[in-house]
């Protein structure tokens, strides 16, 4: 398997290819990192050397790629999926608007991996281009094995595809699946709707050595939730999965002969008697360097040395089956529960090791893989979680092999172990009733009417918590804050919950921690997204305005956004050095700034777009005209009314 970083490869299924710009995409994930969410849009923008603590280190960097892009990225996550941020940023507030929060039709998870985006040409009589993912890896930074099929085609326009019209028919639906206080907005849900349709019109081609086009399954959708089954049958089968149980192996056993392989976690296989193992033939575990491997690879590791050992077209993200690293970090509880990803938004474990969920069967000549989100458990099984699947067929031997021995022996092998059973510890009763009146308590918060209720002061506005909850249980401690200020300034369900706070602050991501008093058991810590009451409408002109304050800081950051994104790093990297008492009056090279804008203006009126968009902003404050003095606004009007004048193609 590949030995990747997931912050610079995972990201690279939506950045856009040579010629084009990302123009929407939707994401779908079990759980979600608001940290990863925020860096993505500086990623799809500009490939970044640093790592996130430096990325997240200069929020004005970050800002204008999140103003540039975030529209265009929408990100639907399981109701209680959302973590708790490693560190209190104003900048979450800007991803209020592309996270939505949906609920499972059939009361399971809502656990698909999919990263669907349109990118389009920039040249415009050039065709645009349309990117598919099914992953096993959530939107976050944590990192185990995974695995991901991508593949990319221009939009089709004609009749529906048979093969991708489930992954359409999934797209359509998400935005009816967002909770009664989530609502898509209309707008949103069009172009989704539209994306929908595009994608089911497409034949997404399959990896060199596998036929076209690839196969989409959607599972536990309201209009048909079904059992699934990897879509053909044979002799020999290989299944890799995380979470298991008896009702998810008992199905897939049932594909093939005796030749069957499992690779599973050790604990999960424990939990399982010896009369449900007892039909495969050889059973694996990751070894514990393998395990090191998933939590410690480098950064720079090099993506497609090992390519083949994955079956994979390594380096191309347009199209290929690789494997990436993440982890299910806190499942959401008992909805994970129902599948066993049991820690995701739940608490701070940071599990590695296999995540990766993959089936292959093979039939004659032919082999079949099957990759994404789906358990070998009943919740995927029976259709109670929402699932996404992806399938290939292609012969097993030839120039590129693509069957089982392939994979195993390439390298896969080298990874594993043969398990040997442990038994289990016991646990304390004590420790699962515990648990028990956790996820009650998670559940209730999930149901309740809670909204975020802001009051405008002097200086401070008041933030509070505003709704009913069914009390916890007696030994529950329920504890919130919003997750742009400290986890010091929590207070617990049982207090009034209200806060004293700059408008940069306000913010309708509070976070949410639940504790009991029994060693052994973990917090749950999840992030709901309330709907707010009251947010002033320029809230993010302050924020823009906290982060450039003064005329040299914007003068220096205009420069670099003239410049492109690759000024806008080298800039970063100035230590915020300025250039005098008139800074505006000194350009990229020494020219005047009036030279530059217009040059930029002649040469890619496009990138003038956010300079609009950021002198509009802060022109609209006392405050903000004082960091756009007129000097500078009337140089500024003057290249508005030049490009005015000249005649349109």
């Amino acid at each position: 398997m590949l030995l990747p970083d997931s912050r610079t490869t995972a990201f690279e299924l939506i950045r856009p290819p040579g010629g084009y710009r990302l123009d929407f995409a939707v994401l779908t994930t079990y759980t979600l990192d608001l940290e990863a969410l925020l860096v993505l849009p500086l990623s799809v923008l500009a490939h970044p050397d640093g790592g996130l603590d430096e990325l997240l280190a200069d929020p004005l960097r970050l800002h204008q790629a999140i103003r540039d892009a975030g529209d265009r990225v929408h990100a639907f996550v399981d109701e209680s999926g959302i973590g708790i941020p490693r560190s209190a940023r104003p900048l979450y507030s800007m991803l209020e608007s592309s996270v939505h929060a949906v609920r499972a039709p059939g009361r399971g998870a809502f656990h698909p991996k999919v990263w669907v985006a349109r990118f389009a040409a920039k040249d415009e009589t050039a065709e645009g281009l349309l990117r598919v993912a099914i992953l096993s890896r959530n939107l976050t930074f944590d990192r185990s094995w995974d695995v991901a099929l991508a593949s990319a085609a221009p939009p089709g326009s004609g009749r529906r595809v048979s093969a991708s019209r489930p992954l359409g028919d999934f797209l359509r639906e998400l935005p009816q699946l967002a909770t009664s206080s989530n609502r898509v907005p209309q707008d949103v849900a069009d172009r989704v709707d539209a994306l929908a349709d595009q994608v089911a019109r497409t034949a997404f081609p399959a990896p060199d050595g596998f036929d076209s086009p690839i196969e989409f399954h959607a599972l536990g959708l309201s209009r048909r939730r079904r059992a699934w089954t990897p879509p053909s049958s044979g002799y020999r089968t290989l299944a890799l999965a995380p979470f298991v149980n008896q009702t998810g192996l008992a199905a897939v056993g049932r594909l093939s002969g005796n030749d069957r392989i499992l690779v599973s976690r050790q604990e999960e296989l424990d939990k399982l008697s010896e009369n449900a193992l007892a039909a495969w033939k050889e059973i694996f575990v990751l070894s514990d360097t393998a395990q090191g491997e998933a939590e410690d690879v480098p950064a720079d590791a090099d993506e497609d040395s090992e390519a083949d050992q994955a079956g994979a077209n390594g380096g191309d993200p347009g199209t290929g089956v690789n494997a990436r690293q993440d982890g299910d970090t806190s499942a959401a509880g008992a909805d994970a529960r129902r599948d066993g990803d049991t820690s995701a938004a739940g608490t701070d474990a940071r599990p590695s090791g296999l995540h990766a969920k993959m089936i292959a069967v093979e039939h004659g000549w032919r082999v079949t893989w099957s990759v994404g989100s789906a358990n070998l458990t009943a919740a995927a099984f029976t259709g109670s979680n929402v699932e996404m699947m992806a399938s290939v067929t292609g012969k097993k031997g030839g120039a590129i092999g693509r069957g089982i021995d392939h994979f195993l022996h390439g390298g896969f092998l080298k990874l594993c172990v043969p398990y040997q059973r442990v038994e289990p510890e016991t646990e304390d009763q004590r420790v699962t009733d515990a648990r028990e009146r956790l996820e009650a308590a998670r559940d209730a918060l999930v149901d309740a009417d809670l909204r975020a209720v802001c009051v405008p002061g002097d200086d401070l506005w008041t933030l509070t918590i505003d709704g009913g909850v069914a009390p916890p249980a007696d030994d529950v401690e329920v504890a919130a804050w919003p997750v742009s200020v400290a986890e010091a300034q929590a207070l617990r369900l049982d207090e009034l919950l209200r806060w004293r706070l700059p408008v940069v602050r306000l913010t309708a991501f509070i976070a949410f921690r639940l504790r009991v008093p029994v060693p052994g058991v973990d917090d749950i810590r999840m992030t709901l997204r309330l709907p707010a009451e009251g947010m002033p409408a320029d809230r993010m002109h302050y924020v823009l305005r906290g982060l450039l304050d003064s005329e040299e800081k914007f003068l220096r950051f205009l420069r670099a956004l003239l410049g492109g994104l690759d000024a806008v790093l080298a800039w970063t990297k100035d230590e915020g050095q300025g250039d005098g008492a008139a800074p505006w009056g000194v350009g990229l090279g020494g020219e005047t700034l009036l030279d530059d804008l217009v040059r930029t203006a002649s040469r890619d009126p496009d990138r003038l777009k956010p300079v609009r968009r950021l002198i509009d902003d802060l022109r609209k404050t006392e405050e903000g005209r004082r960091i756009v003095p007129d000097e500078l606004f009337a140089v500024w009007m003057a290249v508005e009314e030049a490009l005015a004048r000249e005649p349109r193609p």
